[in-house]
């Protein structure tokens, strides 16, 4: 049977990736140079694109093109937060280490995440290091529809829990949504990222969805004054303010 434009643009970069012609972190081809190269539209191109970075084989920046992504981090993830510049460059450096995790039962999270208030939640506590140095605090309070098992495998997993949400789940994201507030460190907040207290932290709430369902909430805290929140606007995402 013959196979169809899209297939053939898939197949033929599917395999380039796999025989070590592209390298982790190389550049493919422009959208535009491949559809000279593969004498086929837009769309086919671009349809071929997207499964393969669905698959995890590519990554995309806006502005800037399609990647091949890494067998090892830096993740796709870091790609999705204000501060993956410096995942990036200081991925070899970062460890973590989780703290609490167990099943709560929450009012206040049970209703955001639109369960019974008697119904457990996974909550999970963790801290991220950079050179041993106490970088991010985390807090996670997770819908139960994963088991804990995943995270107690390893406590001491540097990736994100939401890949491992998703990996298990074997789904996609739909929607994240990340509220930032200026806040000064508690006394715990303090202890967990060696600062004193009152010194000023980043605090991200994220909101991750599946199926427009809210499955994960992530409020973590994070040491400015070691990194800074960086979001890049690039062509129509640029809205000019009145």
């Amino acid at each position: 049977m013959k196979k169809s434009l899209y297939e053939n643009v898939y197949d033929d970069i599917y395999f380039s990736l796999q025989n070590g012609t592209y390298k982790p972190g190389d550049k493919l081809a422009s959208e535009k140079e491949m559809e000279i190269l593969y004498k086929v539209s837009k769309t086919t191109i671009r349809k071929a694109l997207d499964d393969l970075e669905n698959e995890g084989l590519i990554y995309r920046i806006q502005g800037m093109g399609s990647f091949v992504s890494e067998i090892s981090p830096p993740e796709r993830w870091t790609l999705t937060t204000g501060f993956g510049s410096y995942y990036s460059r200081e991925w070899s450096n970062i460890s973590a280490k989780t703290i609490t995790i167990d099943y709560i039962k929450s009012k206040k999270y049970s209703e955001k995440l639109e369960i019974s208030e008697n119904s457990k939640i996974i909550y999970m506590e963790r801290v991220r290091y950079i050179n041993s140095k106490p970088l991010v605090y985390m807090e996670h309070y997770i819908k139960p529809i994963v088991p804990i098992d995943i995270f107690i495998v390893n406590t001491d997993f540097v990736s994100a829990a939401g890949k491992m949400i998703k990996s298990y789940l074997n789904k996609n994201y739909s929607k994240v949504i990340e509220n930032i507030q200026a806040i000064v460190a508690n006394d715990y907040i303090a202890n967990c990222l060696d600062v004193y207290i009152g010194h000023p932290v980043l605090k991200i709430s994220r909101y991750s969805y599946i199926e427009q369902k809210l499955v994960d909430i992530n409020i973590y805290y994070v040491r400015t004054d070691m990194w800074e929140y960086t979001v890049e606007y690039n062509g129509e995402n640029i809205i000019e303010e009145d």
